[in-house]
């Protein structure tokens, strides 16, 4: 064991020699976060600021409301003359105008015009997409309770009834099928939302899936010395605890250059948050990128970098760390690349292969690995 450490420390010591790249793959990556913008305001979903005016005042403008605030979306009362500002500002993502005869059976000939208002997007537009879409479920709900209201005010046992108690029984009905387990699944269809939604955002955390990778590859590179193996051949053991020491080193660097990113963001930028599955999808792709590092060292090394650095190429391109892809090519393809698999997780998609299970399969490769670097001809010389 204290060989190992030992060997470790060695290794340590060869990749601080070339401190130039951690340095690049840590300030890079947080220039290129600053200069996309990447805060809780513009690119953090989990904290929308909707805002809306209330013209109308009246009991059908109070129920929205009443929903709004059920939905814990953080809707926020604000005046008609501070909209302009607010979404300039961008203190708020969209804001709903409720107009004065909202809800109200004389002011429109049917229930759908009688329930519209007008949505004024912010700067952000897939922000603004999420809370129009809340808007319109709950104003949905509205109109179709309204329907239906009138629906059963026309049939014949009903006509002794008032609305009032038509529209508690419907209540009553309605929270019935709810406990039973009743479910609505809605689509909503809009050719503007449709552009949009469908699209993969990519996220902060892309930069840092990039990023890491980069670094272990360049690390692995470095350390892939076929006459040091040579010469830990001749000992007892000598091999294995090598390629356990470049391994040991290897995942120390990446996880201090991780560390390094996720703490820079933090200083500059301390309300980005990342999601709670970060930290096991982040080291399973490291883990894979130390497999592909070994498996890359196996070719010579005047030629390894080119068909190294292009396979990595393109499983970022395709794994959309570069540029957004769209939806079914995350699912049909994307999601079966290192990076695309990383992203999907960190996205919330819904992904073929679980985190333990590549885990497990980057072990068999770090496995692989071993054993072709063992009877190598070019590492044995």
């Amino acid at each position: 064991m204290s060989n190992i450490l030992l060997l470790t420390g060695l290794k340590l010591k060869l990749i601080a020699r070339r401190p130039t790249v951690l340095a690049f793959c840590v300030i890079l990556p947080l220039l290129l976060s600053l200069l996309a913008g990447a805060t809780v305001v513009r690119n953090d979903l989990s904290n929308l600021q909707p805002g809306y005016v209330d013209l109308a005042d009246n009991d059908e403008s109070h129920r929205l409301i009443s929903m709004f605030e059920s939905s814990e979306l953080g809707w926020r009362a604000v005046r008609e003359d501070e909209i302009a500002r607010a979404l300039e500002l961008g203190t708020l993502d969209g804001v709903l105008v409720i107009p004065e005869h909202f809800g109200m059976p004389e002011s429109t000939s049917t229930i759908d015009e009688r329930y519209a208002a007008e949505f004024i997007h912010g700067k952000n537009e897939l922000a603004g997409d999420l809370i129009r879409e809340n808007y319109s479920i709950a104003v949905l709900a509205l109109a179709m309770n309204a329907k239906l209201l009138k629906d059963l005010s026309g049939l014949e046992g009903a006509k002794t009834l008032s609305t009032q108690e038509i529209e508690r029984r419907l209540t009553a009905k309605a929270q019935e099928a709810r406990a039973e387990g009743a479910d609505l699944c809605l689509e909503i269809r809009d050719d503007k939302m449709g552009d949009s939604l469908p699209l993969i955002q990519v996220p902060d955390v892309a930069v840092e899936v990039l990023f890491l990778s980069i670094f272990s590859l360049l690390t692995s590179l470095m350390l892939a010395d076929a006459s040091t193996e040579r010469r830990m051949r001749s000992l007892p053991g000598g091999f294995r605890r090598d390629y356990l020491s470049t391994l040991l080193a290897l995942a120390l660097t990446g996880i201090l250059q991780l560390a390094l990113m996720v703490g820079g963001t933090r200083l500059f930028m301390p309300e980005t948050t990342r999601p709670e599955n970060y930290v096991p999808v982040m080291a399973v792709l490291l883990l894979l990128m130390l497999a592909f590092g070994q498996l890359v060292a196996l070719i010579p090394g005047d030629r390894r970098f080119v068909p190294a650095s292009l396979l990595l190429f393109i499983s970022i391109l395709t794994g959309g760390s570069f540029i957004q892809l769209p939806a079914f090519w995350m699912h049909k393809v994307g999601q079966f690349t290192p990076h695309g698999w990383a992203l999907a997780h960190l996205q919330g998609m819904e992904v073929r292969w679980s985190v333990p299970l590549v885990g497990l399969l980057a072990l068999m490769l770090l496995g692989v690995a071993f054993v072709l670097h063992r009877r190598s001809d070019t590492l044995s010389g």
